[in-house]
């Protein structure tokens, strides 16, 4: 990794720790944008924190607010978001495989098993979906990280 990616690591490392400070009360929410498949949920607090624009939500699911991290909205998010799925893994797997190119996402790998893994780029960011069946549905784990540009 070149000087300056270090340097870049380092700057994302201590935003992720200040933000994780200040918003350990706070509600996640996710877009409640006009798609049907859009999903709503607010916290206790009733505040909306974080829209994301850029991954599809089923109908019905639910973000695990206990285990996402997310840093930033829209389009340019970045961290970990976690969410439960009312439908079966094969369906859900289906769902992210055809509707994250939808919205701008470039699939790099798809290997559908047990535990199923998609990855993604779009722009200088990269999303790994983790798809895990469970009793009463799907959990679906999206990381979004940057990637370093080669040549950059």
């Amino acid at each position: 990794m070149s000087r300056q990616g270090r340097w870049i690591s380092l700057w994302v490392a201590l935003c992720i720790a200040a933000v994780a400070g200040c918003t350990s009360q706070r509600s996640l929410s996710e877009t409640t944008g006009d798609t049907p498949d859009a999903a709503s949920e607010e916290g206790k607090t009733g505040v909306k924190l974080v829209q994301i624009t850029d991954v599809p939500l089923p109908r019905d699911s639910k973000i695990d607010e206990q285990e996402s991290f997310i840093i930033g909205g829209g389009n340019r998010w970045l961290g970990r978001l976690v969410v439960k799925v009312r439908t079966d893994p094969a369906e859900t797997y289906s769902y992210y495989f055809n509707g994250m190119p939808r919205l701008g996402w470039s699939r790099l790998t798809a290997v559908q098993g047990k535990v199923s893994s998609l990855t993604f780029t779009s722009g200088d960011r990269v999303a790994n979906l983790q798809i895990t069946g469970g009793v009463g549905g799907t959990t679906v784990t999206v990381f979004v990280s940057t990637r370093e540009i080669e040549g950059g």
